[in-house]
């Protein structure tokens, strides 16, 4: 990419002025995505975009006028600037975006039948006169108060009448966007989509530090919200993929004399969350000073927007040369179609983490089945020497050996001396990751181990259904937990016996059940049979870096793909939350 960038630049100095344009014009031509990038470019600088790296230019900001009945653009000469852009970059669609925080008077003028007419003749008048493509509306936001302007509780209401109206002043032939607070609140969006082409997401300002303000996913450093969140809300008030535009921010939210140039702050020191996808900078004392974004989570987030078939994505704001990366990434990968290895971030054939697979040959035969199919399926995982594995029938006994691994996959067995579980409580004390699968936690009252029931979290054995059966299970941590959040709600697990404990795992205020039996079941069992009951079958215990997964009997357990899906998730997770 930078040689073809050098390469026009070249040409660009050698030839005439009309020829450039042919040669800028047959560049933006080559693009070979449909995905849209919004750029949002302000008034107040005098940046002047290039328009090769979007398709669309919102122009901030146009206000109601204090008549309440009109459009008032700020800096008109550098918007007529915005709109020359279009010839040598016809493709480009250029609004006007009217609102922004502190910008009120639209709910006096939305209340009004009259005053929303006008407003709306107004902005189609203010379209022609500067040859826009649409208009877009940025109220921030429809009954809050919360930016010094006024607001009513008939707001959101007034705001799908006033899409309705825009839509007719502007006709087809123009475009109607909207900028929403990311939680997608104080807009009945079901209601108003119908009038409007894109959804403009504003999903970063979501906190302040020590909170990173557009997390990707869930961490400790997230706020409120996150742009996985910000995106299921506008899923479920209604609006359609190919509608909605996914927001990031080109810019850091932090504490005051911070900023994202960590090498020139001493005592700063940059960081990398492997959950919430985003980098940060802590001071000398470990306190997150400010969250940023760079080309690694920019780059993460177009790939989210590929996988989860979004319209495309939008950024506030254009900025300056400095900027100019984190453009190009978002151009590279929505516009251009290249993709980039951005999740995976392996580095060649590097050996990410060790692995110790333990499982017991002389037990019973279905155990053995689904141990033997585990075996492969974590072999298969390691193509590509992303990590490496030792296999034994036998727990160590010593902590020196526990240790050399990153995480231990138990297959429907556990310690039997004390040796064993004196080494595995010290290794599971200090820091050790463990995946364990169905019979590594039957701890009946014959285990004689009080320590297990501790590290799973639960009561001891209660029932099991029997014979093996398959079960509708509920995904519980889908939103935020990066085991289940790439998982459907439901699923129906493969054919299993499945352990019920009393108490249940949920009632321990440090476990986080992510996926549960649905009651939906009931009765769940011919001969030993289950009719009621909390049925948590996956969860983590948040005092250890462990989870446990209640599958594991039989030989069907890798037939379902969604299933291995979830085998995959966790035993990477606890992989990964090795601080080394």
């Amino acid at each position: 990419m930078k040689r073809a960038l050098l390469l026009i630049t070249l040409l660009l100095q050698m030839v005439s002025a009309s020829q450039a344009l042919a040669i800028v014009e047959e560049s933006l031509e080559t693009a070979t995505s449909d995905k849209v990038v919004v750029a949002y470019v302000t008034s107040w600088t005098r940046t002047i975009p290039d328009p090769s790296v979007m398709t669309h230019l919102n122009y901030a900001f146009g206000h109601v006028t204090d008549t309440y009945d009109g459009v008032r653009v700020d800096n008109p000469d550098r918007l007529r600037k915005m709109v020359a852009l279009k010839k040598k970059a016809p493709q480009l669609k250029v609004l006007l975006s009217i609102g922004g925080w502190g910008s009120g008077r639209f709910s006096e003028m939305a209340a009004s039948d009259s005053l929303r007419l006008s407003f709306a003749h107004d902005a189609r008048r203010v379209a022609d006169e500067f040859g826009l493509d649409g208009i877009d509306i940025d109220w921030e936001y429809p009954t809050q108060s919360s930016a010094g302007i006024s607001s009513s509780p008939r707001d959101t209401r007034n705001f799908t009448l006033l899409m309705r109206d825009l839509r007719l002043a502007l006709g087809d032939d123009r475009l109607l966007t909207i900028a929403t607070v990311a939680s997608g609140e104080y807009i009945d969006l079901r209601a108003c989509v119908q009038y409007i082409n894109l959804v403009n997401v504003m999903s970063y300002d979501m906190a302040s530090a020590p909170k990173h303000h557009s997390a990707l996913y869930p961490s400790d450093i997230s706020g409120w919200m996150t742009t996985s969140q910000a995106v299921d809300a506008h899923l479920r008030a209604g609006v359609p993929r190919e509608k909605l535009v996914m927001g990031m921010p080109l810019y850091g939210r932090g504490l005051r004399g911070y900023d994202a140039t960590p090498q020139k702050t001493p005592g700063i020191t940059e960081h990398w969350n492997e959950l919430s996808m985003v980098p940060y900078l802590t001071d000398s004392t470990g306190r997150v000073v400010m969250g940023f974004e760079n080309e690694r989570s920019l780059g993460i987030k177009c790939q989210y927007i590929l996988e989860h078939g979004l319209r495309g994505g939008m950024y506030w704001e254009y900025g300056d040369d400095h900027q100019a990366p984190l453009r190009q990434t978002i151009c590279d990968i929505l516009m251009r179609g290249q993709a980039g290895p951005y999740p995976a971030d392996y580095a060649g054939k590097r050996v990410r983490f060790r692995a110790l697979l333990l499982w017991e040959p002389g037990a019973e035969s279905a155990h053995v089945d689904f141990d033997r199919q585990a075996i492969q399926f974590f072999h298969k995982l390691s193509y590509g020497e992303g990590f490496t594995y030792d296999v034994r029938t036998v727990c160590p006994d010593a902590l020196d050996t526990l240790r050399k691994y990153d995480v231990v996959v138990m297959l429907n067995t556990l310690p039997g001396s004390p040796a064993q579980r004196r080494a595995f409580e010290q290794y599971m004390e200090q820091g050790g990751g463990w995946l364990g699968f169905h019979a590594t936690a039957y701890n009946d009252r014959n285990t004689h181990w009080p320590w297990l029931n501790d590290f799973l979290g639960c009561g001891p054995f209660l029932c099991n259904t029997w014979p093996p059966q398959p079960a509708l299970v509920e995904v519980e941590g889908n939103e935020w937990h990066p085991v289940t959040r790439s998982l459907p709600r439901q699923f129906v697990a493969p054919a299993s016996e499945f352990y019920q404990f009393s108490p249940s795992p949920r009632v321990n205020k440090d476990v986080e059940v992510l996926v549960s039996i649905s009651p939906k079941n009931y009765p769940m069992g011919i001969k030993d049979i289950v009719t009621h009951g909390d049925f948590p079958i996956v969860w983590t215990n948040t005092k250890y870096r462990m989870v446990y997964l209640n599958m594991g009997h039989g030989d069907e357990a890798f037939i379902d793909a969604t299933q291995n899906l979830l085998f995959t998730n966790a035993f990477r997770w606890v992989a990964f939350q090795n601080k080394k």
